[in-house]
């Protein structure tokens, strides 16, 4: 819907809707002010447009110039949002697999309005408004938009990266958004980031000044540090070939840059009394998260990461967030710390199954402890973020990788770095851990840890922008997960996780068209999600050639990894 003069603006809507309490002097002379120009001032989370032309005597031309520039305004805004202008849509002929069950619909039709689906069934079950576009998708298959529950809009583990793109962070964040939904991903939820410019780049994606998927912020993982902190990676080799963060940079800037991760709830935290940190999580919440990470252990202090807070403080904080009802997820890298994760009872378990010891390395006591821990999971019905998901084609790759398959001497030096990792160790050896979990059978979720990357500072071989998603649901295949048990974690699980299961994450009437359609049967290989056709956002048709409209970094996520 849009309102004239101070008013919410959505992409779905293509007329203007003149209050009724305005006369019509008063409609005319808010749109039109003594100036020369049109402008466009954005606010988030709405949009106002305050429109400034030169001045008219006459009322009746006041109303035909400002009538026109919102007409002018509707018809650009499409090319300036990446997306295809349409009102109405059908899609016909498609198999669609709707995820809420187990039923496949094909031959059917979708009807789309105003970015709700507001009809799905077998072809014929429904007239389709003459006024609608029709899109002939006989051959295709449909499935939901993905929701990736665990990505880094702004985050490479190379240092010169934040010195570098300091001032850049809100345009980096929307190119990764603008990747992301190119690629299929209508919903990411950013769970360690700059807190205001993942706001910022948040906020002009939902007001339609940007296209891109929609992303949910949570800020710091509360309690630990930003990307040069102590609290974050003192364990690890900072100046190592395999992860290159970089002690070297000066402390100024490493302050500047924690700073705006921390965002005021990073270590400091941990000295606060239980009342102190409910008031701390308050004043968070008010600058408008759209979900909380709780650290309850620290993020790569070795050998064995810290607890972070008592019992007493963790209570402290979820009870602000219950009351606030917003959604709430743990950060946990022991068993240790995944006993008080459970028991606060979150919306997702980021990460439970990576912990120290691996698998691999746990005594029978611990794997003991640790099937008892999933026990309670799968009884509490919570929903885990599963990572550590091996894949047989990069096991292979690293096992024979030679000097010879790359000229880039940055990406063999990374690549030989972790061969040993690998040597005389099979892929059930290393699924070992995770087929415990799936074999418990509890629901689960997306959760890539992706982020950008950018060519001109050289390779991370991590999960990059746009593929990493991809590559996370093959290993879900080839650990032996069924097609659509994946395609259900990455789409209704995921909006499970942020109590948006009644909105989107599934193909059912009210809720939004967040929608792909691919080329190929994802049933039959889940590779097959790879083959996108076309990607429609809350009903609109993406232009994916578009996308990222104005790019920051230089990197190609349809280039197989390791590359």
């Amino acid at each position: 819907m849009v309102f004239c003069g101070r008013r919410r603006f959505t992409g779905a809507a293509r007329s203007c809707i003149w209050p009724l309490h305005w006369s019509q002097h008063q409609y005319a002379d808010k749109l039109l002010r003594p100036a020369c120009w049109l402008q466009l001032v954005p606010r988030s989370p709405t949009m106002e447009w305050s429109f400034l032309a030169r001045s008219s005597r006459h009322l009746h031309m006041k109303l035909l110039l400002a009538r026109t520039l919102s007409i002018s305004i509707l018809l650009i805004l499409p090319s300036l949002t990446g997306y295809a202008r349409q009102d109405g849509l059908a899609l016909v002929g498609a198999t669609v697999v709707p995820v809420s069950s187990n039923e496949i619909i094909e031959n059917a039709v979708i009807l789309i309005r105003d970015g709700r689906i507001i009809h799905v069934g077998e072809d014929g079950s429904a007239h389709v408004p003459e006024e609608f576009a029709v899109r002939q998708v006989k051959g295709k298959w449909i499935i939901p938009g993905i929701i990736d529950t665990n990505v880094h809009l702004i985050l490479t583990t190379v240092p010169e990266f934040y010195v570098r793109y300091e001032e850049s962070l809100v345009d980096i964040a929307i190119q990764s958004a603008q990747v992301g939904l190119k690629y299929g991903m209508t919903t990411m939820a950013d769970s360690w980031g700059p807190l205001e410019p993942l706001l910022e780049a948040r906020d002009r994606i939902r007001s339609g000044e940007v296209a891109g998927s929609d992303v949910l912020v949570a800020g710091n993982i509360i309690g630990t540090g930003g990307p040069f902190s102590p609290y974050f990676m003192d364990g690890w080799d900072l100046r190592g070939k395999s992860l290159r963060y970089g002690g070297w940079v000066t402390p100024v800037i490493k302050n500047r840059i924690n700073g705006l991760w921390e965002a005021g709830m990073g270590p400091e935290l941990m000295a606060l009394t239980p009342e102190e940190l409910a008031g701390r999580m308050r004043e968070y919440l008010e600058r408008g998260v759209d979900f909380v990470k709780l650290g309850i252990s620290g993020h790569g202090i070795e050998p064995v990461e810290p607890i972070l807070f008592t019992d007493a403080q963790l209570d402290a904080m979820v009870a602000v967030i219950n009351e606030a009802d917003v959604p709430f997820q743990t950060h946990t890298f022991s068993i240790a710390s995944l006993d008080k994760a459970i028991r606060l009872k979150p919306d997702l378990l980021q990460h439970p199954n990576v912990m120290y010891p691996s698998w691999l390395g746990a005594s029978d006591l611990q794997k003991r402890a640790i099937k008892g821990q999933i026990d309670r999971i799968s009884r509490d019905g919570i929903l885990s973020g599963l990572m550590a998901i091996p894949e047989k084609r990069q096991i292979e790759i690293y096992q024979s990788w030679t000097s010879g398959q790359t000229t880039d001497p940055a990406l063999d030096e990374i690549m030989r770095f972790r061969q040993p990792w690998f040597e005389g160790v099979s892929y059930d050896a290393l699924a070992a851990g995770l087929a415990v979990w799936l074999e418990s059978g509890i629901p689960f979720t997306l959760a890539t840890d992706q982020g950008p990357e950018d060519n001109d500072l050289g390779p991370t071989v991590w999960g990059r922008m746009g593929r990493a998603h991809f590559d996370r649901m093959t290993g879900l295949q080839d650990a032996g997960v069924d097609p659509l048990d994946i395609l259900r974690a990455a789409t209704l699980h995921g909006a499970k996780a942020y109590r948006l299961d009644g909105d989107r994450g599934s193909i059912e009437i009210g809720k939004r068209a967040d929608l792909i359609v691919l080329t190929a049967d994802p049933l039959q290989d889940i590779r097959h999600v790879r083959l996108i056709d076309m990607v429609i956002q809350k009903g609109r048709i993406v232009d994916r050639e578009a996308l990222p409209e104005h790019p920051v970094l230089d990197y190609d996520p349809e280039l197989p990894w390791p590359y």
